[in-house]
């Protein structure tokens, strides 16, 4: 195929496009329960990886400024899925937990991920997806490190 008709060599815009696919395909999908595309990272990482964790730290894991990270979780709480406590170690920090509403409707959250998961590797064999888990989790380390290494 010609170079300028075959579009598809450059990662970037792969990445790019597979986000955007997959904002939609969430966004569709999460839209019942009034969560904005600003707001599933958190709620996804508190409701299964990090309940309890301070608002800095769970900035600092989805590389997301403390303004934004405010504002979704402010969201958030107005829909009554996550609170915000005082840390008892360090009253300046809050700690954020999700609510009995968000737990109410986890698992059907978490289908939402799984379906994507199995839209996005259809077709593949086992040793397929563990390789584009492998390189993605890869990039994926390259670029937070380079990040970190250029604050």
């Amino acid at each position: 195929m010609n170079e300028r008709i075959d579009k598809r060599k450059s990662l970037i815009k792969a990445i790019s496009a597979i986000d955007r696919y997959s904002q939609t395909y969430i966004g569709r999908n999460v839209k019942d329960y009034n969560i904005g595309q600003g707001q599933w990272a958190f709620l996804t990482q508190l409701l299964f990886n990090y309940d309890g964790i301070t608002q800095e730290e769970l900035s600092e894991l989805l590389n997301i400024d403390k303004a934004n990270t405010a504002r979704a979780l402010k969201k958030l709480e107005e829909e009554g899925y996550v609170y915000r406590e005082e840390d008892p170690k360090d009253g300046r920090k809050k700690i954020v937990y999700v609510t009995a509403k968000a737990r109410d409707f986890e698992q059907e959250f978490h289908e939402v991920f799984k379906g994507l998961n199995r839209i996005l590797a259809k077709d593949f064999t086992e040793d397929e997806r563990e390789t584009a888990r492998r390189i993605l989790y890869k990039m994926l380390d390259n670029i937070a490190d380079y990040e970190r290494r250029h604050r």
